[in-house]
């Protein structure tokens, strides 16, 4: 073998030698290569205690990660060149949990897996007050938006939700759904922004909402009549009774045109049974049972009648003027007026002239529920044999535990009935109610009455304390609380939000309340 000697021998050697030992190239592998500038590494690590939903991560103040409530690990999606510093924090905590990170700052040489964010739970804290002012039901009270919504009893002084809320939540009290008529305000020093203790001192101010009277249909400046219309293009003579189905078309008794009234959510009128008044003789209530059924208590002819939906007339019980009990025409009533239909499709009839409260089942039997035939005014048990006495019965209404209440005309009084059919004095004449004549119930447990002679329209609470929401003079005027004025307000019926719907018999109007 030959050998170059010289400058060019000492370079092949040289040449070799770096062969061999692995130099001369550059890397320029990623993610795990050898420390050549071109290389970038991921940056991540583990989670411990989380819980929640709402941890957001920040690697250099611009590289953020959002994490799944429950996850273990969590990786950056933007890789750090080799050498790059990284500086993970806690950009937002979950909801209830505080989240702390450690081993997090360093330079990036490899893929980094050990920032740790190690999570607990924020402490809880409770939250409670007190109440003045509340007289009825619906109150719900809420502390942040997703919270806890508290219903609030009837009548209550104080409240107390009943879950704890992690430290550090954001907290105000509102009201998510105020009871009828009333208005409640939260204290303007209550607690807001983020909790740090037990909550006591918060405070909530109720008071009586006085109601705005509106026309809806009919028209007190013209002659009673019969038209149909939509508003005041509408006429009515004399509309007594005011029922509501569940698509929201209310159903009137217009007693001096011996018709049933249809008026739709937008107040549109038509007629919808009896048109030119020979079926029905001084039509005073209406109610309607699940399927639609329009049920009329035909006063002047003695009788209940029922109406189908597709309009069909027919009559249900009575014959002529009586006191009987019996089956369909075999039984007799005399003049009733109020009429109710229970959950159970039973009938409750206020038999005015017979002093009564009748029972009809749904398969037309008829028996006398509670009253003796005689005017007066004593509590006690119904039924055959009892002792309880009313005088003039005029409204009537169910609730959905069996229980009836009464505007007992004549004595100036509401009257309950309980399921066991025992009568008590539900609210008495001292209350100051001359002639009460409809009865509604609202979804909040309020009770709202038609105090005829006195030409308001009274709120009555599931604890019987009684209030005006609007009236107190005779006419037809708009307007809110005593500057509404009235004609002898007779039918009432409340909707679903609340509003109430009344028959002014003597402007020959039905009449819309808002809060």
């Amino acid at each position: 073998m030959l050998f170059r000697t010289g400058r060019w021998a000492t370079c092949g050697i040289a040449a070799l030698m770096l062969t061999a030992c692995g130099g001369g190239g550059s890397s320029s592998g990623s993610g795990g290569g050898g420390g050549g500038g071109g290389n970038t590494y991921t940056i991540g690590g583990t989670i411990t205690g989380l819980s929640a939903s709402g941890l957001t991560l920040d690697n250099n103040g611009g590289d953020t990660l959002t994490v799944t409530s429950g996850a273990s690990t969590f990786t950056f999606a933007t890789k750090l060149a080799s050498g790059a510093s990284y500086s993970v924090t806690v950009a937002s905590q979950p909801t209830g949990e505080t989240c702390t990170p450690t081993s997090n700052t360093g330079t990036a040489s490899g893929n980094v897996t050990s920032v740790v964010i190690a999570c607990t739970a924020n402490p809880k804290y409770t939250i409670a007050g007190s109440i003045t002012g509340l007289m009825g039901a619906g109150l719900k009270l809420q502390y942040y938006s997703g919270g806890e919504v508290l219903a609030v009893a009837t009548a209550a002084t104080t409240f107390a939700f009943t879950q704890p809320v992690p430290s550090g939540t954001s907290v105000k009290m509102t009201v998510a759904a105020q009871p009828g008529f009333q208005i409640c305000t939260p204290g303007a020093s209550d607690f807001s922004g983020p909790i740090a203790a037990n909550i006591t001192t918060d405070t909530l101010s109720c008071a009586v909402a006085t109601a705005t009277v509106s026309l809806f249909a009919g028209s007190a400046s013209a002659a009673p009549g019969s038209s149909d219309g939509t508003g005041s293009g509408a006429l009515f003579n004399s509309p007594a009774g005011v029922a509501l189905d569940s698509a929201g078309n209310f159903y009137v008794a217009d007693y001096g045109n011996n018709e049933i009234r249809k008026i739709t959510p937008a107040g549109v009128v038509t007629t919808f049974a009896g048109a030119g008044g020979t079926t029905f003789n001084g039509p005073a209530g209406v109610a309607l049972d699940s399927a639609g059924n329009v049920y009329v208590a035909d006063q002047n002819n003695n009788v209940i009648e029922k109406i189908t939906p597709a309009g069909a007339v027919s009559i249900f019980a009575g014959s002529t003027a009586g006191n009987q009990d019996g089956t369909g025409a075999g039984a007799k009533f005399h003049g009733p007026k109020g009429i109710a239909v229970d959950s159970s499709g039973n009938i409750w009839v206020a038999d005015s002239t017979n002093n009564e409260i009748r029972k009809i089942t749904p398969t037309g039997v008829v028996t006398t529920w509670a009253g003796t035939g005689t005017a007066g005014n004593a509590n006690g048990p119904g039924g055959s044999g009892g002792t309880a006495t009313f005088s003039n019965p005029v409204g009537i209404a169910a609730d959905s535990s069996g229980n009836l209440y009464v505007a007992d005309h004549d004595n100036n009084e509401i009257r309950k009935i309980d399921a066991s059919d025992v009568v008590s004095t539900f609210v008495p004449a001292s209350a100051g109610l001359n002639g009460p004549y409809g009865v509604a119930l609202g979804a909040a447990g309020n009770m709202y009455v038609t105090d005829s002679a006195n030409q308001k329209i009274r709120m009555v609470t599931p604890n019987a304390v009684v209030t005006t929401l609007a009236g107190g003079t005779l006419g037809h005027n708009p307007g809110t609380g005593a500057a509404a004025q009235f004609n002898f307000p007779f039918g009432i019926v409340v909707d679903a939000s609340g509003n109430l719907y009344v028959g002014d018999f003597a402007n020959n109007e039905i009449r819309k309340l808002v809060p």
